[in-house]
């Protein structure tokens, strides 16, 4: 399906310097992506660490620090106890974004043009 729309118009409202004389040039490869996946990954492996830190140093065993109950959930069996749920979740969530070499590995696959297959990117970027 194509678009009527006025290419010059758009690229220059976009604040891009030209329009691409090849469409499939624009459009065959992800390194965008690729490249937005590393960063998240980067980001949220020291936010994980800094989270270990925090379930650490709020731990029984250390005390250095205390969660505020806002942050924090009480334990069925002793609610006295303090669970650091945000920085658990945090702590956790880094194996998820490491999808950066399943999207580096697609992306090799693809031709020089768009594909359906191109899809397969999302669920890393999402």
């Amino acid at each position: 399906m194509t678009y009527n729309i006025d290419r010059k118009f758009v690229a220059k409202e976009l604040g891009f310097n030209n329009i691409s004389q090849n469409s499939l040039d624009a459009v065959a490869d992800r390194d965008f992506i690729i490249e937005f996946e590393a960063d998240a990954s980067l980001c949220m492996m020291h936010l994980s660490r800094l989270a270990e830190e925090l379930v650490l140093w709020s731990s029984g065993e250390f005390d250095f620090i205390e969660i505020d109950d806002a942050y924090t959930t009480g334990s069925s069996i002793m609610p006295q106890k303090k669970n650091p749920d945000i920085a658990e979740l945090a702590r956790g969530k880094p194996p998820r974004l490491r999808q950066l070499m399943g999207t580096a590995d697609h992306n090799e696959r693809f031709t020089l043009a768009y594909n359906r297959d191109m899809q397969e990117d999302k669920e890393g970027f999402f």
